[in-house]
């Protein structure tokens, strides 16, 4: 048995992990309430411009700003769970993304899989001895999260073939077919949440191609 294997034994039924998972769950209700009461305040301004014959702002518009108003909690949020799962629930949680369409779904709305990849994950990390959480205005920058992205996804690939197939399934999954990995470190951006499948994406793609040629 391997140090990790042992610390992840030791952490599993320890009561620091039971509260670290509760903490987490709390958390991401957190961030699902701020969305939601965003959006709440912002169909409030929808309707009563609607009343005065306004076509704007739409109900399209609210939805992107209260995406953008969370954006920094849930990147940084994600970049802690996804070094503190362990391998196999990531693997589970990644090949899932291949339900929610070429960026049109939003991983708020997959609340249950993000509850059960909470549930698995650890005071600690594991796996990642490169990657580490990023706080909320790094996780902001769009540079920055792009350059964690393609780092994490180059460290979890290496823990297997599992991971690997994860990530080049996730990117095929969304129609990108013909870069493997460097398709399923883009579709990670896509968790963003609601950054759009544009530029952004286009421009990561070309950075993980060099992390898919190594």
């Amino acid at each position: 048995m391997s140090d990790t294997d042992a610390s992840v034994l030791e952490m599993e039924g320890s009561p620091e992990t039971a509260s670290y998972r509760k903490s987490r769950l709390v958390l991401w209700e957190t961030i699902r309430a701020a969305y939601d009461d965003y959006v709440a305040d912002g169909m409030k301004v929808v309707a009563e411009a609607k009343k005065r014959g306004a076509t704007r702002p739409t109900e399209e518009e609210v939805r992107t700003a209260a995406g953008r108003s969370i954006r920094g909690e849930v990147r940084s949020f994600m970049t802690e769970i996804l070094t503190r799962a362990p391998t196999p629930a990531i693997v589970q949680f990644i090949s899932k993304s291949r339900e929610w369409g070429d960026g049109g779904e939003k991983l708020l709305e997959r609340d249950a899989a993000v509850r059960e990849l909470i549930q698995s994950a650890y005071p600690r990390r594991t796996w990642a001895a490169k990657m580490d959480a990023l706080a909320k205005a790094v996780a902001e920058d769009d540079a920055s999260w792009s350059a964690w992205v393609v780092a994490w996804g180059e460290e979890f690939a290496a823990t297997g073939k599992a991971a690997k197939d994860a990530l080049v399934s996730a990117g095929i999954a969304v129609g990108q077919a013909g870069l493997g990995l460097a398709d399923g470190l883009a579709t990670l951006l896509r968790w963003g949440p609601y950054l759009a499948a544009g530029a952004a994406v286009v421009g990561v793609t070309a950075v993980a191609v060099v992390v898919a040629r190594r």
